[in-house]
């Protein structure tokens, strides 16, 4: 159990700071034309980064001790896979379904891998 829950602080940490410096202005403002979906709307794209900066400060504020915060492990999980479902539906490249709706998939689906399911069962209080 211990070991999962290092894995979950690594993955709070890591894809925390990923969403602070990467996802939520690198995309958008740097990398846009590049990577993201047609038409482009820059208002929209401001509003998902800044939903995407939230939940990395978040992430990362509780990456020492993620337990006690399961119910936002638990939308992390639902908002990532939602996110990428809704994206999947919408892909119309090979490159949109492997590295978009593919990375946001990941964000949702590892916390599963790493969560210590002894403690509780998943969306269950």
């Amino acid at each position: 159990m211990q070991n999962k829950t290092n894995y979950l602080k690594y993955y709070l940490l890591i894809f925390g700071l990923l969403n602070i410096f990467i996802i939520s202005f690198t995309v958008p403002i740097l990398l846009g034309d590049w990577l993201l979906w047609e038409p482009r709307n820059f208002a929209v794209e401001m509003m998902m980064s800044s939903i995407y900066l939230a939940m990395g400060i978040v992430m990362v504020r509780i990456a020492k001790d993620p337990l006690p915060h399961k119910a936002f492990i638990d939308f992390l999980v639902i908002a990532n896979l939602g996110h990428a479902f809704v994206m999947l539906i919408f892909s119309e490249t090979i490159w949109q379904l492997l590295f978009d709706v593919g990375i946001i998939a990941l964000l949702g689906v590892l916390p599963l891998f790493f969560y210590p399911w002894e403690l509780r069962q998943f969306l269950r209080y």
